[in-house]
């Protein structure tokens, strides 16, 4: 008989058994650890801990606790703390010999680079398309010429989620969603909010001046 506790991760409401939870504890622990210096550090740890929430929601079901087995699960797809620098493990820790998961496209739209709503800009990143005003002149072409062009993407509008958390936007591109990759895309997110306000303070000195 195992004691099972309700948690609350991600925005989640899950069930987990006391022995997976100290487990999931101190692999949280090793990661915030090992990111504590990054600036962004609050906003890696609320989109891991979203990711793994999600994770946790696709392989259990309806009021099934969460084991110690798909903790370990958890570890091998996000990644084990060694692999990035973490220090709360031992090195007489066995590795999983389970491949690590990789994500495959998921179609969003992209909320950053919309016109409208983002489709055009989501099916460019699905497809693998460089630049999404191929996708929007396609459907200024289809709407023109019959309006089937509008018809359909008022119905991707309705259909199709926005990417909302770092997870979706790697999904969107079909890249891998880990620890390592979470973290680099809210860094670089960062750095690149950083620039644009630098770029906006410089040329506001300049028309002062």
């Amino acid at each position: 008989m195992k004691k099972v506790m309700h948690i609350n991760l991600g925005g989640r409401a899950l069930v987990i058994d006391t022995d997976a939870y100290d487990e999931l504890d101190k692999y949280l622990r090793s990661i915030e650890k090992h990111f504590k210096n990054s600036q962004g550090l609050e906003d890696i740890m609320y989109d891991i801990e979203n990711r793994i929430a999600e994770l946790f929601e696709e392989e259990t079901h309806r009021n099934t606790v969460i084991t110690m087995a798909k903790v370990e699960m958890i570890k091998n797809t996000m990644g084990h703390p060694r692999e990035f620098g973490g220090e709360e493990y031992t090195e007489s820790e066995t590795k999983s010999s389970i491949p690590k998961l990789k994500t495959g496209k998921r179609l969003f739209r992209h909320p950053e680079d919309k016109v409208i709503a983002g489709v055009a800009s989501g099916l460019s990143s699905y497809f693998g398309i460089s630049d999404p005003i191929i996708i929007r002149i396609l459907f200024v072409i289809f709407t023109v010429s019959g309006g089937l062009g509008l018809i359909t993407y008022i119905i991707l509008w309705i259909a199709v989620p926005k990417a909302k958390t770092t997870s979706d936007f790697l999904a969107m591109k079909g890249e891998d969603i880990n620890i390592d990759s979470i973290a680099n895309s809210v860094e670089n997110g960062l750095k690149d909010l950083k620039n644009k306000l630098d770029d906006l303070s410089r040329g506001i000195k300049t028309r002062m001046f």
